[in-house]
């Protein structure tokens, strides 16, 4: 699974968060309903959701993930089933691994899960 966006870790299990309204606190997103056990509420699906502080974490971080394929380093979405989108501005790369282009500067293709290594990219940073 590719993993992108804003995540903390709270109670020792890493969550995805989106600001809170309100100032200093942050909005948790689950979607494990077994997180109701620890006052997360549900929202819709099965999705849940808790909002707490920013003094009970103790860093936030970007997560950017992108795949390993035939040695090269692409930008990579979730495709479903076992699938992985690859994605690449570069038309020589494109051509290389047979990319069918998708937008104006842009190629993909879609490949299975075991052909490619998942590397996530993880930065600090802090919401003031």
């Amino acid at each position: 699974m590719i993993r992108k966006g804003e995540y903390t870790i709270y109670n020792g299990e890493e969550y995805r968060f989106i600001e809170s309204k309100s100032k200093g606190f942050i909005e948790l997103i689950s979607n494990n309903k077994k997180d109701m056990n620890y006052g997360f509420i549900h929202y819709k699906d099965n999705i849940y959701t808790k909002v707490i502080s920013l003094n009970e974490v103790e860093k936030l971080f970007l997560i950017h993930s992108f795949a390993k394929y035939k040695g090269e380093l692409f930008g990579a979405s979730n495709g479903g089933k076992g699938k992985i989108i690859l994605a690449t501005p570069h038309l020589k790369l494109a051509e290389r691994y047979g990319f069918k282009r998708t937008d104006k500067y842009l190629y993909s293709k879609n490949v299975n899960l075991d052909e490619v290594e998942i590397i996530e990219e993880r930065k600090l940073f802090s919401l003031d």
